[in-house]
């Protein structure tokens, strides 16, 4: 995440300087060996030089990245729950992994970004926190079983949370609050440890969503478990791969 300032003087004088800008051809020079290619942006005959169709192929292979750009503000706590998620992420090892499997579960159903309704990380964060609070699942890693863990999230949080009646909070030991009828017309209430007045899931309008595909990861792991070979049988069966089953996108790019 990246913080900057922006003086507010400096934001009224580009405003008032603002000016479009002439479109001017541009002049791309790309120098092999001794031989030097020129690629004008207003002339098509360049664009179908070998040096250029091999810069297009280039590009093409390029991923969009997303990126978060904060202004600093009063309200800003960006840096401080950067700093609360390491803290989180080393008393409960198995909230990394759990988190990137379930954000990426979450960016193929289009339910992972909260300004369309989605869980955001920071939520997401929060909810695996509590349900390893719940479990009471600490210790190393290496001594937990994460496929149990995903399955139990699924399970928990597909089938039996609900969030109309339930309030998270990761505080102390963590808690399940009964939530009262009529205090708050928020989707879902998961309270923020920085400060337990914000509710950092008002913006989630798409949580039934979320609980759905929840519960129908689950229902479908369920079902494929049993047709998994047994201990004896792996070293002969083919490795089954689960995760694509609910990740397309896994699937693919093991694939490719």
């Amino acid at each position: 995440m990246l913080v900057v300032e922006v003086p507010h003087d400096l934001i009224l004088s580009s405003l008032s300087n603002l000016q479009t800008p002439k479109a001017e051809p541009t002049q791309l020079t790309v120098e092999e060996g001794n031989a030097v290619f020129q690629a004008d942006s207003t002339c098509s005959e360049s664009s179908s030089s070998p040096q250029w169709s091999k810069m297009n192929e280039c590009r093409k292979d390029v991923k969009a990245v997303r990126l978060d750009i904060s202004f600093k503000s009063p309200s800003h706590t960006g840096l401080q729950t950067t700093e609360l998620v390491k803290e989180l992420t080393e008393q409960f090892p198995a909230s990394t992994p759990l988190a990137l499997v379930l954000k990426q579960f979450l960016a193929d159903r289009s339910l992972d970004q909260s300004y369309s309704g989605g869980l955001s990380s920071y939520c997401l964060v929060l909810l695996i926190t509590r349900f390893l609070q719940h479990e009471h699942h600490h210790g190393r890693l290496i001594d937990q079983n994460l496929g149990s863990l995903l399955m139990d999230f699924f399970y928990f949080f597909g089938n039996v949370f609900d969030p109309r009646q339930m309030r998270v909070s990761i505080q102390g030991s963590g808690l399940y609050i009964n939530r009262e009828r009529g205090c708050s017309i928020d989707p879902i209430c998961i309270d923020d440890p920085l400060y337990p007045t914000n509710n950092v899931g008002r913006n989630c309008f798409r949580i039934h969503q979320c609980i759905k595909a929840f519960a129908d990861a689950y229902s479908t792991l369920e079902n494929e478990i049993p047709s998994l070979p047994s201990n004896d049988e792996s070293n002969s069966v083919p490795q089954v791969k689960l995760l694509p089953r609910i990740i397309p996108s896994i699937g693919l790019s093991v694939g490719s």
